[in-house]
């Protein structure tokens, strides 16, 4: 992993800093788009990684399809530019794309411009559909967040354009690498100013229940939460730790200690959440994001090489 300044020196920064190098910001002319719009130009200040603005307008076949395909071109650059501008006064580094493809083909327009422009976080808008409507239809930003192998920064129209955020909790468990989940939370808490809370919820639904009820000699839950806030504090990260037993489902329980706490964002660190199983932390993140209304941050951890298949 690529080292930042030495954790101990004044002001320092660890092994998690500097890595979010560059931002893509996906938006449209909704309501979530501007949400996100807003949290970023909040945020790309204080990470200082320049930004590129994307518009992706969807291709119809439609009866004079062509001059209507230009004005909405036209008026989607003009969106873009004026986002840059923003940007540019803010002090960011800004540049805008508008692409154009056919409308199942926007979530892929955004995830092959991320590759191109070597982005290491997205932010876009979301509209959270619910579980299952999220899996197996998929919105763009579930389809975004399921594809891009780096942390998908997803924010709801409901977020009401809070930008000040204090409170950050990392959702993680014992069976995957940490290191995409720390890197987003530590860069983010301190973009942002915000403490963190680590949590990991128990008994996940789908997992397999043990027939021997003699306790595990070493939780990996529980060992992988410590380690998470030992590695958060060493990055001078407010943090705070602990077990939430799994009484209604992971998204419900999520909600609910968002709520509890008074969390102003969640990062999805967990690889498996064993609710149909595999690797469907988007999935989770678009569960959540419906019953909290704040920024959603999907950042999976990868799979063990020693426990893949």
């Amino acid at each position: 992993m690529k080292q930042g300044r030495s954790a101990g020196a004044p002001g320092g920064r660890g092994a998690y800093f500097d890595l979010m190098k560059r931002i893509l910001l996906a938006i449209d002319r909704s309501a979530p788009s501007w949400e996100a719009t807003r949290l970023l130009l909040h945020m790309a200040p204080r990470l200082d990684a320049p930004v590129t603005v994307l518009s992706v307008v969807p291709e119809t076949g439609r009866t004079g399809a062509d001059d209507r395909r230009r004005r909405e071109h036209e008026a989607e650059r003009d969106l873009v530019d004026d986002i840059v501008k923003q940007l540019v006064t803010a002090g960011v580094r800004a540049k805008g794309e508008v692409r154009s493809c056919k409308p199942r083909e926007v979530a892929r327009e955004i995830l092959t411009t991320a590759s191109r422009v070597h982005a290491d976080l997205i932010v876009m808008g979301g509209r959270a559909r619910g579980e299952l409507t999220g899996l197996l239809l998929g919105s763009v930003s579930h389809q975004v967040a399921m594809g891009a192998g780096r942390p998908v920064v997803i924010v709801p129209a409901a977020a009401g354009s809070k930008v000040i955020l204090r409170r950050i909790v990392l959702v993680i468990d014992g069976e995957g690498d940490m290191e995409q989940p720390l890197t987003a939370t530590a860069e983010l808490a301190h973009a942002l100013k915000a403490s963190v809370e680590v949590v990991c919820v128990s008994r996940t639904l789908g997992d397999d229940v043990e027939s021997d009820q003699t306790p595990p000699a070493a939780n990996p839950d529980e060992i992988a939460l410590s380690k998470a806030a030992a590695a958060l504090r060493k990055e001078r990260v407010r943090v705070e730790s602990r077990m939430i037993e799994n009484r209604h489902g992971f998204a419900p329980q999520i909600a609910s200690e968002v709520m509890t706490t008074g969390a102003d964002m969640v990062v999805i660190g967990a690889r498996a959440i064993g609710w149909i199983g595999g690797d469907i932390a988007a999935g989770a993140g678009e569960a959540v994001l419906r019953r909290i209304h704040r920024p959603v941050v999907i950042a999976p951890a990868r799979r063990r090489a020693a426990s893949a298949r």
